[in-house]
């Protein structure tokens, strides 16, 4: 009978100081700035069918919000800190891909619209979008929701010959 008290008491000793033991550990949660990679792939390869040959840039941007304002428009969006882009400088030209990445330093960010565009003259207001992240085939964008210390990478492709409509 003693060696039963015992028991019941060890048992209970054991049972108490297990605690929350037994249950999984918490993850520990994302901190710093997130990144965006993308891949961009030119269908048909680097000989770009059907593109104008005064394309003098390509970039990546993306928007909080959706529909868009006009192009005077965006680029107040850029300034404001609710879009991204790829950079003032092209991405390359006439190849058959490329890649992107986008730091994004204040995290969250979900961008609901995210584009390719092209340039086809030295007024940045002359861009025309020729992919858009999505996947259907009216280009419905899809949203990219980039978190706290999170990198997401996505996947683009141009056709030349079946390009998006435009934002605005």
């Amino acid at each position: 009978m003693k060696d039963s008290i015992i028991l019941f008491f060890a048992l209970i000793l054991l049972l108490i100081s297990c605690g929350e033991g037994l249950a999984p550990s918490e993850p520990e949660a994302k901190v710093g700035p997130g990144l965006l990679r993308g891949t961009i792939v030119f269908k048909g390869g680097k000989d770009w069918l059907n593109a104008p040959d005064s394309v003098i840039a390509v970039r990546a941007a993306g928007f909080t919000a959706y529909p868009l304002p006009d192009s005077a428009g965006i680029v107040n969006e850029l300034l404001e800190g609710r879009a991204i882009i790829s950079g003032f400088q092209s991405l390359p030209l006439f190849v058959d891909s490329t890649t992107f990445e986008i730091p994004i330093p204040k995290p969250p960010m979900t961008l609901q619209y995210f584009a390719i565009a092209q340039q086809t003259s030295t007024d940045l207001n002359d861009q025309t979008i020729i992919g858009v992240y999505s996947d259907k085939p009216n280009f419905a964008p899809l949203p990219i929701v980039i978190g706290s210390g999170d990198t997401v990478n996505i996947r683009i492709t141009v056709d030349f010959n079946n390009l998006p409509p435009q934002p605005f």
